[in-house]
C-alpha cells in the first residue's frame, strides 16, 4: 500500500479555471454614535409600525397554531387589513431611514433600521406567542375552576396547549419568514430604486437574511430544522468527523490545495499529499491568513459554486441544448473540457471525504431520510443515523424502540432500517457521488445562511430597541437616539445641538461676607438673591442663556447653537455682552449698598466655548449638564491669593492679568491649565472662543499706544452683536501675552507664546474705542487673521 503513494494520478484543474463567486457578509454599524450604555445604539421605531407589527403576528400564529382568541366573523377581515396596513407603514419606515442616512452622508444610518426592524419582528413574534401560551392556560384555569360537565372540553384544552408548546419553533420561523416576504415585497419595488439612487447597489446580504430560516430560529443545529430546511443532517458530538466545524475545516483544506499556485499539475500522490498537508496548515502571518480565509469562506458561503464545480448533470444538460441551438464550437469546447474537470474534481471531493470517514456518514443521512419520521419521536434523527452505519449501537436502539411501543402504542418495525444497511453496503460509487454533490450544495447554503445569521446577531446585540421613556429622554438629550419613523410621528421639537459656550461668574470672599453678614444679624442669603441672582436671571432671555448650576458664591450658565438655525450662531458674543451686563449690575448695586453700608460684591468671570454638543443625565425631571467647557470656564474665572496678594491696588483699566510661573518644560507635562490669575470683575474668554466670535461679527483689530489711559502697545479688537430681542451691544477685548514671572513678586522674566483674551469693561475704554474707530470701515476678517498672527 506505501506504493500508492508513488502512483501516477490525472492532473487536477485549479479554482482559476473555473469562474468561482463570492459571497461577502462584510457588514459594520462602527461608524455610529452609541448610545447611553456606551455599548449599543440606541434605536427608537415607529410605536404605531410596532403596534401594527404585534397585530399582525399575533393574528398569523392564531391562524398557524388554529387557536383563535377572536370571533369568527372579524378573524379574515382583521388579517387582511392589518396585512395591507404592515406593508404601507414599512414603507413608510425605509423611506425614512434612507432620508436620515442621506442626510448623515452614512449608509450604515439605513443599515441600522433594518437590522432594528428585524431585531424587533423577532422579540414581537416571540412575544405575542407567549401570551398565546398564557391565554391557553387561563383558559384551561377557568375551565376548572367552572366545573364544567363536560370531561372532553377540559381534555381537548390541555391538548391544544401541548400542541402549541410542540409547534412552536415551527410556527415563529413560519410567521416570521411571512413577514419578511412583505418587507420584500416592498424593498423591491420605490425602496430598493430610492437607496440605490442615494448609495449605490443594497447588500445582497441584508435582502438574504429576510429568506434565512435560521434567523427565525432558536435551534440552528435542530436536526428536524435541519433536514427540512436545508436536507442536512449533521453530528453535533465531538467524535462525529460530520460535525460543522470540521466539515467546514475539510473545505477549507481541500479548497486552500486547489487554490495553490500549480497544485493542479501535480502528477504523484506523495508529492500531492504533501501539498495536501501544507494546504491544510495556514500561514503563519496574521494578516495572510485572514486573507486566505476569507477568500475561502466567500467561495464556500456561495451554492452555485458546487453546481459549477462538480454539478455534471447540469453540465451536460447544457451541452446538449448548445449543440441542439448550434453553438459556436468554442463553447461547445468550454463546455466539454469544463465537464472533463467536474469529472476529475468530484472524484478528488470523493476520495477526501471517504479518506475522513465522511461518506458513509454522507450517504446513510440521505438514506434514511425518507424513513426517519417513522422512528422519530421516540428515536431522534441522529440515532436512526448510527443505526445504519454503527453496528455496535443497534442493540441499545432496538431495546429502546421496544420499552417505548406500549407508550406509543405501535410497534416499530426493524426490517426496512436493517434493509437500507445491506442496500448501503452494496451501493456504488456513482450513487455516493451524486449523494456527496447533494451535500455539499446544501452544506454550502447552510453554510452562508449561518454565516448571514451571526453578523446578524452581532448586529442586533449592538441595539437598544428603546422604548422607556427616562432612557429615550436621555438619549436624545445627548444625540444619541435615532428614530425612524411615520410621517405624522416626527416631532418638531428643538434643533439638536451643534456648538456651546459655558459662562461661569465666581463671587470672590463670599465666604467673608457671609460672615460679617451674620455677625451683624443681618441675612446673607436674600442678599446674594437680591443683589446677584436675581437680577441676573431677568436678563437670561435676552441673551438666549439657560442655568446650568447655581451655588452659594457661584452661578454657571450655557448658550447653545443649534442645526439649521444660523440666526443664534452668536454664543460666544452673547456670552461676552451676558458677562458685561452682569458686572454692570454687580456694580450698580454695589453703590446702593456702601450707601446702606453693606458689603460690596466683587466677580470673577470665565468663558469657554466647545465645538460640539454638551452630554446630559437626568435626576428624575431634572437635566444635568457635562461639558469639559465648565472645568475650564471654572479655571478662567478663578483668581489666586498669591497674585491678590501682590496686586493689592489695580490701577489699570484692566481687570484681567495671566502670568505663567513654571518652565516650558514644566507646562508641556500637563494638560491641566496652571497659569496663575488675576481676575477681579474681569472676564476671560479662551482661545477657541476668540476664533468662533472672530467668525461670529466683525472684529476690527487696533494695535498702538492709547496716552489717555496711560497704555503702550495695546492689542484691541472691536464689534458690535445683536442680542435675542435685536439689540446691538458693543464688545472690546484685549489680546495680551502671558508673561513668564517669578511667582515670589511677580517680576517678569519674558514674554511667553501664550496669549489671553479678555473681554474689557471700562467704560473710558469704550469711548476711546468707538472714538478711534467711528471714522473707519469694516475690516475683513482675513485681516485680523494676520494681526493675531504678528
Amino acid at each position: 500500500m506505501i506504493f500508492d503513494f508513488f502512483k501516477y494520478q490525472p492532473r487536477l484543474p485549479g479554482l482559476n479555471d473555473f469562474p468561482l463567486a463570492a459571497y461577502s457578509t462584510d457588514f459594520s454599524l462602527d461608524r455610529l454614535v452609541l448610545g447611553v450604555d456606551n455599548i449599543r445604539c440606541d434605536v427608537r421605531l415607529s410605536p404605531t409600525f410596532c403596534n401594527t407589527t404585534a397585530k399582525l403576528a399575533a393574528l398569523l400564529i392564531e391562524r398557524e397554531t388554529g387557536i383563535w382568541t377572536r370571533p369568527e366573523k372579524v378573524r379574515l377581515s382583521a388579517l387582511a387589513k392589518e396585512q395591507e396596513n404592515f406593508r404601507h407603514l414599512y414603507g413608510q419606515i425605509m423611506t425614512d431611514a434612507v432620508n436620515k442616512a442621506r442626510a448623515a452622508k452614512e449608509m450604515q444610518v439605513d443599515f441600522l433600521a433594518q437590522i432594528a426592524i428585524l431585531s424587533m419582528l423577532h422579540e414581537e413574534i416571540r412575544r405575542q406567542y407567549d401570551l398565546l401560551i398564557s391565554y391557553c392556560k387561563n383558559t384551561i384555569r377557568k375551565t376548572d375552576l367552572a366545573h364544567q360537565e363536560d370531561p372532553k372540553l377540559g381534555l381537548k384544552l390541555k391538548d391544544d396547549l401541548a400542541h402549541v408548546l410542540a409547534i412552536r419553533e415551527p410556527v415563529q420561523q413560519k410567521v416570521g419568514l411571512e413577514l419578511c416576504d412583505y418587507f420584500k415585497e416592498i424593498r423591491e419595488t420605490d425602496i430598493r430604486e430610492m437607496r440605490e439612487a442615494v448609495f449605490g447597489q443594497d447588500l445582497p446580504f441584508l435582502f438574504d437574511l429576510l429568506s434565512n430560516p435560521i434567523v427565525h430560529r432558536d435551534n440552528p443545529f435542530n436536526d428536524y430544522f435541519m433536514i427540512e430546511e436545508y436536507d442536512l443532517c449533521l453530528g453535533r458530538r465531538v467524535d462525529d468527523p460530520d460535525r460543522y466545524e470540521v466539515l467546514l475545516s475539510v473545505l477549507r483544506s481541500i479548497f486552500a490545495f486547489l487554490d495553490m499556485e500549480e497544485s493542479a499539475a501535480v502528477h504523484w500522490s506523495l508529492d500531492r499529499r504533501r501539498r495536501e498537508i501544507s494546504a491544510a496548515e495556514l500561514p503563519e502571518d496574521k494578516e495572510a491568513r485572514k486573507f486566505q480565509l476569507q477568500k475561502i469562506d466567500q467561495w464556500i458561503r456561495h451554492p452555485g459554486n458546487i453546481d459549477l464545480l462538480l454539478n455534471q448533470d447540469l453540465t451536460k444538460t447544457q451541452l446538449k441544448t448548445l449543440k441542439r441551438e448550434q453553438a459556436d464550437k468554442q463553447t461547445i469546447g468550454n463546455h466539454r473540457l469544463r465537464l472533463k474537470h467536474q469529472r476529475l474534481l468530484t472524484g478528488y471531493f470523493f476520495q477526501q471525504f471517504s479518506r475522513t470517514g465522511l461518506m458513509e456518514r454522507i450517504t446513510a443521512s440521505y438514506e434514511m431520510q425518507p424513513m426517519y419520521r417513522d422512528y422519530c419521536p421516540p428515536l431522534i434523527p441522529q440515532q436512526v443515523l448510527q443505526y445504519l452505519i454503527a453496528p455496535k449501537s443497534r442493540k441499545l436502539i432496538r431495546s429502546r424502540l421496544k420499552r417505548l411501543k406500549k407508550l406509543y402504542g405501535k410497534t416499530f418495525r426493524l426490517w426496512p432500517l436493517n434493509r437500507k444497511v445491506v442496500q448501503m453496503e452494496r451501493m456504488g460509487t456513482r450513487r455516493k457521488k451524486a449523494y456527496l454533490v447533494r451535500f455539499l450544495r446544501a452544506f454550502f447554503r447552510y453554510h452562508r445562511d449561518y454565516c448571514c445569521f451571526n453578523v446578524y446577531r452581532r448586529a442586533s446585540e449592538r441595539i437598544n430597541l428603546v422604548t422607556d421613556k427616562k432612557i429615550l429622554t436621555l438619549s436624545k438629550a445627548n444625540r444619541t437616539l435615532y428614530e425612524f419613523l411615520l410621517p405624522h410621528e416626527q416631532e418638531m421639537g428643538e434643533k439638536p445641538i451643534i456648538n456651546h459656550t459655558i459662562i461661569k461668574a465666581d463671587l470672590r470672599g463670599s465666604t467673608d461676607i457671609t460672615h460679617q453678614m451674620n455677625a451683624r444679624g443681618l441675612n446673607p442669603a436674600s442678599y446674594f438673591s437680591l443683589n446677584f441672582f436675581d437680577p441676573i436671571t431677568d436678563i437670561l432671555a435676552e441673551y438666549d442663556a439657560h442655568k446650568v448650576f447655581i451655588e452659594g458664591d457661584a452661578i454657571i450658565l450655557a448658550i447653545f447653537e443649534r442645526e439649521d438655525t444660523p440666526s443664534g450662531w452668536y454664543s460666544v458674543a452673547r456670552a461676552c455682552g451676558m458677562a458685561l451686563n452682569m458686572l454692570m449690575i454687580i456694580n450698580r448695586y454695589n453703590k446702593k449698598s456702601q450707601a446702606h453700608q453693606l458689603p460690596i460684591l466683587e466677580l470673577g468671570i470665565g468663558i469657554c466655548h466647545r465645538a460640539d454638543s454638551p452630554t446630559f443625565l437626568f435626576d428624575g425631571d431634572n437635566r444635568i449638564m457635562i461639558s469639559p467647557a465648565i472645568n475650564l470656564a471654572d479655571r478662567l474665572s478663578g483668581c489666586h491669593k498669591s497674585v491678590r496678594r501682590i496686586i493689592r491696588k489695580n490701577i489699570s483699566p484692566f481687570n484681567l492679568f495671566v502670568f505663567q510661573s513654571v518652565t516650558d518644560e514644566e507646562m508641556k507635562q500637563t494638560a491641566d491649565d496652571i497659569l496663575l490669575r488675576y481676575n477681579i470683575n474681569g472676564i476671560e474668554l479662551n482661545e477657541a472662543g476668540f476664533r468662533k466670535l472672530s467668525q461670529e461679527i466683525d472684529l476690527k483689530p487696533y494695535y498702538g499706544d492709547i496716552p489717555d489711559l496711560g497704555l503702550e502697545k495695546v492689542r484691541l479688537y472691536t464689534g458690535k452683536f445683536p442680542t435675542k430681542t435685536g439689540r446691538y451691544q458693543r464688545l472690546v477685548l484685549r489680546e495680551a501675552e502671558v508673561p513668564s514671572v517669578n511667582p515670589k513678586d511677580l517680576s517678569q522674566l519674558n514674554l511667553t507664546h501664550r496669549k489671553y483674551y479678555e473681554v474689557c469693561t471700562s467704560p473710558n475704554l469704550y469711548k476711546l474705542t468707538q472714538k478711534i474707530f467711528g471714522g473707519k470701515t469694516s475690516t475683513r476678517k482675513k485681516d485680523i487673521a494676520a494681526s493675531v498672527a504678528q
